[in-house]
């Protein structure tokens, strides 16, 4: 059977679970969508000083934001307060399927034009059992053709970003469309209001944010176990993850390799305005040349640090730490932050040498709920700052990434960068400005500046005398204006309007690529084009 043959089947199976519906749940374990279009209301909701949730760590669960009375809030959650929602509450399980869609068209403007497209369909099948156990499965498989740009890294990383893998399609003669499957789900169980236990395929941002330095959700979705602790004013979350290593060349699923991580958060509300936080994460290879490690038990350790247990490993595994902060200033405001460490040597920072192995990346926000008064109208603006070889490591399989994408921020190191939004809710319409500048180092002549974290730092042409936007200078600028309305809650499923301009400079060239798009889709998760 050919592969167009199965696609045809596939599509077909898929046609079938879309005419299937159902009426709208709310179940408590269920995860809320990361997409950030939902979550500013959340943001404004959680700014009180009077509210003691901690929402660093994302997705939501419907428990977490099932007391936000305020309709405004957000758009519609699952027809919450509709006779619906009440004969829900009243049901002891349910099961649910709904379609999911992405039809969207646009036109890259640059310098060869193109017209672009993409076309998934999938379904979303979810469901729960009593009051503690529900559970979410997504797929979705679907063929795109990418403006310039975006072509260039699928052509480079083989990896629909935040999606998959990326597959030719035979059948294009021009070899400009791209195949790819997207596959996410969980279970989820809470024994109790203290515990939270997760096991799935799926995304994750750690952040207050719109870049996450700890971990954000670039990538495409991984196999993980998530363990979600509340007591008193502290969070803490174990996550336990396998991924995957795909910088061969080749692209081939036989040249992949596994890679394991495991994470830690501890969240502490200090005072009604403070919140403070603490991360550490690690990552290592499943085998090398003269063995296969797989998952070491030693980091199920459910308690920090790992540092302590690496060294009594004689490990040189990739170990990352961290440290977060909120404060909650007047009424609708916050300031925010992350520092991350992935070398720190105080001697070496003082002499302020440019010695290599000082990896540190820090974050500086801020956000404004309702401004000028007008209700839902939001501004955040934030610098985002990742010296050379952060997030690197020397073996290739232990850099901090998953699918050739990076797990933290999408430009990966050696750059600095501003990113700053205006925002508007009006009922179901919702209406954005983007404007992000970045300026970073890219690598020369082969030579390994330290912005590319898929290559072993072992390349690198000096010890000392580096510095943040060394080698290649250059200069990124993307804008964008962006109108959506939302058509069904249930589905996420929004028609969307929007025009961006990508700028990219160097001393010798400037390449622009000015974009429109219009199409309907479902919000899975975000989707990162400013990079």
């Amino acid at each position: 059977m050919s592969k167009q043959d199965t696609y045809r089947k596939y599509v077909s199976a898929l046609l079938i679970v879309l005419l299937l519906g159902g009426a709208s749940s709310f179940a408590q374990q269920l995860n809320y969508t990361l997409n950030r279009d939902f979550l500013w209301g959340f943001d404004k909701y959680y700014n009180s000083k009077d509210v003691n949730f901690q929402p660093f760590v994302k997705p939501y669960r419907f428990e977490d934001v099932k007391q936000i009375a305020d309709s405004t809030a957000s758009f519609p959650r699952l027809l919450a307060g509709t006779k619906a929602e009440e004969q829900d509450k009243k049901a002891k399980s349910q099961v649910e399927v709904y379609p999911l869609l992405s039809a969207q068209a646009g036109y890259d403007l640059s310098s060869p034009s193109r017209f672009t497209n993409d076309l998934a369909i999938g379904g979303h099948l979810l469901g729960y059992f009593g009051k503690k156990f529900a559970f979410s499965f997504k797929m979705l498989a679907g063929k795109q053709v990418f403006n310039s740009w975006q072509d260039s890294i699928v052509r480079a990383t083989h990896v629909v970003p935040g999606i998959g893998m990326a597959y030719r399609d035979n059948t294009d003669t021009f070899l400009t469309r791209y195949s790819y499957q997207y596959y996410s789900g969980y279970l989820s169980y809470s024994p109790n209001r203290i515990f939270n236990i997760q096991a799935g395929q799926d995304k994750h941002f750690w952040g207050d944010g719109y870049r996450s330095l700890f971990l954000s959700d670039v990538s495409a979705p991984y196999p993980f176990l998530k363990i979600t602790t509340n007591v008193w004013h502290l969070t803490y979350v174990n996550l336990y993850a396998i991924m995957n290593d795909v910088t061969n060349p080749s692209g081939m699923k036989k040249d992949r390799h596994t890679k394991y991580a495991t994470f830690h958060y501890l969240g502490w509300n200090a005072t009604k305005r403070i919140n403070l936080g603490l991360f550490e994460s690690i990552v290592w290879q499943g085998s090398d040349s003269t063995r296969h490690r797989g998952y070491d038990v030693n980091y199920l350790n459910p308690v920090m640090f790992f540092r302590p247990t690496e060294y009594s490993l004689g490990s040189s595994d990739n170990a990352f730490i961290g440290f977060s902060f909120k404060i909650k200033i007047l009424k609708n405001q916050q300031l925010y932050g992350q520092l991350l460490l992935d070398e720190f040597l105080l001697k070496e920072v003082l002499a302020d040498t440019g010695w290599w192995g000082n990896k540190q990346a820090f974050q500086l926000g801020f956000k404004s709920f309702d401004l000028f008064t007008v209700k839902r109208l939001n501004f955040q603006t934030e610098f985002n700052y990742v010296r050379p070889y952060t997030y690197a490591h020397g073996s290739v399989q232990q850099n901090y990434g998953q699918m050739n994408e990076p797990l933290a921020h999408p430009l990966g190191a050696n750059f600095m960068e501003s990113a700053s939004f205006l925002n508007y809710r009006y009922k179901r319409f919702f209406f954005e400005a983007k404007f992000v500048y970045a300026f970073y180092g890219a690598d020369s002549g082969g030579t390994d500046f330290g912005r590319n974290i898929f290559i072993s730092y072992s390349k690198r042409p000096a010890d000392y005398g580096n510095y943040t936007g060394q080698g290649f200078q250059t200069k990124l600028i993307t804008a964008s204006l962006r109108a959506a309305y939302m058509l069904d809650t249930r589905m996420n499923l929004k028609i969307e309007l929007g025009v961006a301009d990508r700028m990219l400079q160097t001393a010798y060239s400037t390449k622009q690529t000015p974009y429109i798009f219009l199409g309907v889709r479902t919000d899975l998760s975000n989707l990162y084009n400013d990079y």
